[in-house]
């Protein structure tokens, strides 16, 4: 039974069929590009919070100036 061009006659224990292939990563891969939407929402959204925060802790503040 031949498995492979070599002619080695071995089957299932044939080396083109048992050898493992390495991936090969390039050694400096671009960084992966981020939507600039996605940036302008991240910065939007915290301080979106923040400002809820600081109105939150105002309201606090007044409440405890009141009593």
């Amino acid at each position: 039974m031949n498995c492979c061009d070599y002619n080695c006659n071995q089957g299932r224990d044939c080396p083109a069929r048992v050898a493992k292939v390495k991936q090969r990563t390039p050694k400096n891969p671009a960084p992966l590009r981020q939507e600039i939407r996605r940036v302008y929402l991240r910065h939007l959204a915290k301080w979106m919070l923040i400002c809820i925060a600081v109105l939150f802790a105002a309201a606090i503040a007044a409440g405890v100036a009141r009593a």
